[in-house]
């Protein structure tokens, strides 16, 4: 498990992370402060989203594919 800071700024956004993170078969969560969601659920990042820095966890040992993936979300890609 991982975690990465990442900015979903506007609903066009929420949409392409959603799809993006859909194409993968590893759970991932998004947090913001005490808050934790699906990272998969369109309606859950609506609750909390747009405009929000979050933090995603990756609940898989290979984030490389998936970071490549999401790079345009991801506000410090050095944690790669």
């Amino acid at each position: 498990m991982k975690r990465y800071p990442i900015r979903l700024g506007s609903i066009d956004e929420v949409t392409a992370f959603v799809k993006a993170v859909n194409q993968y078969d590893c759970d991932m969560d998004l947090c913001k402060g005490s808050v934790i969601i699906d990272a998969k659920s369109f309606l859950g990042l609506m609750t909390i989203c747009p405009d929000a820095d979050l933090e995603l966890i990756i609940h898989n040992n290979d984030h490389k594919e998936i970071l490549d993936t999401l790079s345009d979300f991801l506000l410090d890609q050095k944690t790669a």
